[in-house]
């Protein structure tokens, strides 16, 4: 491996600097020197090890290979042997490393300085062959020079530039030195340094500010600083783009600096994965509850044919319209096995992602129900919030998508204001129509379809092919009721939403829980059904609708229900409870009388005592029946 060795000078003179600038930036930045002197004083440095750019380290590579003897500022590990014979320096070569070096500084120049690097290699070959026919190299140099409109001297700088390098190496070695990318006038790093602070702001300063800002703080500090055009060259040349975009512009448009990860979706099937989002058009519609707004429809696109599969209109983005959405999907086509979309307040709402432990909206709680995309067993993945990217139903919405062909559709030319709005009816039908003509439109440049087929074509045959889960009764009542978190009555166990009460038989041993009720928000008379937290189905409750007080008919029902309530539960007693009380004693074993207390061989003493007689102590002569016959007779004679 080659070792490039660089005096200050030399390192001044590869970077276009004045070499007090260079000895400034050695002293700020501590280089390490090698501890090889040179004559006159000063130290020659590693270029490998200096703190600049890889350009910067390019360019003394190649001012040393071009511009020095190569055995005076760089060396191998063989040449630096003791026992290695030094070669003459007209012999040298140069290793690979040191020729990918030498290209590198040419690709740095202009088409411009390697076309004439180019015509100079051709005419060093004419004086070569010039020479080899007898002629000497001033008189070859001369005739050339004349042929090409060039100093005879110019040419003959050219010829001994080459001598000892390879003539495929040529034109890499006659590139011009001079101009070029680097500034022709020195800049001190405290002026650098100040200018990158001041104009890499999100603030966006323009430069010709910056720079009058510079020129104050330069005049203060003695510090050099060219011209503002030069500075402008050096941030386009030395400042990498994104980082400025990342510094000016911020984090969203340094994303866009590189370009977006191409997504293969080959790897799903039709209706296996599918991908949602909310889109507001321009125009005002009128809807049944009289509102007018500019309306929201939630859309749901197939990730492997990019068909669009269902959508929802309402007044704004909300939980009901991707919930009932999903409905449609599902009882259109099936059940899907993924569902992508963002994790904005709406789409990660708990009715429809409730128990998902990733969800970045909102607390999951321990007794959170189950959402409906959890319940139908299929998962539930984020995108990246504001990366339009990881969303492919947002390319839809954009130029050439549903926004262009509805909004600016012919029919709604000089409606859709606040004034004259669009009634959401016929809205809903173009929308339709539209969204038909999307998905039917052929020669579709995507991967799946080849540039050959629509939308539809490549999601029937796809569809066709793969295992579809339908869903079943059941499984609807998931999107076409919303669930409603509820507390059973510690009573009776009913149950009580939005005013109205619900009550089934199955709810009795259910009394102070916390359960689950779905319903349908347009008929809240219907019933409900309700759910363990697990998801488990309790029953169908029905709704008690409170009656009046001398209301003689309802009274007549609800004896009816209640007729009906006992029939059904005496048939449950005939069917559970066959054996009788008196049955279930017999069946008891036969007990034997317990065996007479054994006598007592300690007796308590009656010492001092004086003992009753039955006279004095009738009791303990045991005649309880003498005694309450004198009694009797004692208490009629107290009457009389």
């Amino acid at each position: 491996m080659t070792v490039f060795l660089a005096t200050i000078p030399e390192i001044a003179a590869a970077l276009g600097e004045k070499p007090r600038t260079v000895q400034r930036w050695a002293k700020k930045s501590n280089w390490p020197p090698t501890g090889e002197t040179v004559q006159g004083g000063g130290f020659r440095y590693n270029v490998d090890e200096l703190p600049l750019t890889d350009r910067e380290k390019t360019s003394i590579r190649a001012h040393l290979l071009l511009c020095v003897r190569p055995g005076s500022t760089f060396s191998t590990p063989e040449a630096a042997a003791p026992e290695a014979p030094a070669a003459p320096p007209a012999e040298s070569r140069p290793t690979d490393e040191d020729r990918e070096a030498l290209w590198n500084y040419a690709a740095q120049k202009s088409t411009k300085n390697r076309e004439g690097a180019a015509r100079k290699a051709e005419a060093v070959r004419a004086v070569e062959t010039l020479m080899a026919r007898g002629t000497g190299k001033i008189e070859a140099c001369k005739e050339v020079g004349g042929k090409i409109g060039k100093h005879w001297q110019g040419v003959r700088g050219w010829f001994e530039k080459t001598r000892g390098v390879d003539p495929g190496d040529w034109v890499a070695t006659l590139v011009d030195a001079r101009g070029g990318n680097r500034p022709k006038t020195g800049i001190s790093p405290e002026a650098w340094d100040y200018i990158k602070a001041d104009w890499l702001r999100i603030e966006r300063p323009t430069l010709q500010a910056v720079y009058e800002r510079a020129k104050r703080a330069a005049k203060a500090h003695g510090w050099e600083l060219p011209s503002s055009k030069t500075i402008k060259r050096k941030l386009e040349n030395e400042i990498p783009h994104a980082l400025i975009v990342l510094k000016r512009q911020g984090e969203d448009a340094y994303k866009k600096c590189y370009p977006a990860q191409e997504r293969d979706k080959t790897v799903f099937r039709a209706l296996e994965a599918v991908n949602g989002d909310g889109y507001t058009f321009f125009k005002y519609v009128r809807f049944e509850s009289g509102e007018v707004c500019r309306p929201t429809a939630w859309v749901w696109q197939d990730i492997y044919s990019g068909k669009i599969l269902a959508w929802r209109l309402d007044v704004s983005e909300n939980k009901d319209q991707i919930r009932l959405s999903i409905g449609d999907l599902i009882e259109n086509y099936g059940i899907p096995s993924y569902f992508l979309f963002d994790s904005t307040r709406a789409a990660a709402n708990k009715d429809v992602t409730g128990g998902v432990k990733n969800r970045y909206r909102f607390k999951v709680m321990p007794d959170e129900p189950l959402g409906l995309i959890p319940q139908l067993g299929a998962a539930v993945h984020w995108a990246t919030p504001g990366h339009g990217q990881a969303k492919p139903v947002e390319r839809c919405f954009g130029v050439g998508g549903l926004g262009e062909h509805i909004d600016k559709h012919p029919a709604f030319a000089g409606r859709g204001t606040q004034a004259n709005s669009i009634p959401v009816e016929e809205f809903e039908a173009l929308m339709s129509a539209e969204i038909a003509a999307y998905n039917a439109r052929p020669k579709r440049r995507s991967k799946v379809c080849n540039g050959k087929k629509s939308f539809d074509e490549v999601f029937a045959e796809s569809y066709a092919k793969g295992p579809i889960r339908k869903a079943t009764r059941e499984q609807r009542a998931l999107w076409l009721l919303a669930p409603e978190p509820v507390t059973a009555n510690a009573k009776d166990g009913s149950i009580k939403i939005m005013g109205n009460r619900y009550w089934c038989e199955e709810l009795s041993r259910y009394k102070g829980k916390k359960l689950v009720a779905r319903f349908d928000p347009a008929n809240m008379h219907k019933g409900a059904i309700v759910y363990q937290l697990d998801g488990r189905r309790i029953g169908e409750a029905e709704c008690i609708v409170p009656a009046g007080f001398n209301d003689r008919n309802a009274a007549r029902e609800r004896a009816k229900q209640d007729k009906r309530r006992k029939k059904h539960l005496r048939g449950i007693e005939k069917a559970e409870i066959r054996m009788t009380a008196i049955e279930a004693s017999e069946l008891l074993p036969k007990e034997t009388p317990p065996a007479a207390p054994p006598s007592p061989k300690i007796v308590e003493g009656m010492f001092g005592k004086k003992e009753k007689s039955a006279e004095t102590d009738p009791a303990s002569a045991h005649n309880f029946e003498e005694i309450a016959e004198a009694m009797y007779l004692h208490s009629l004679k107290n009457t009389v």
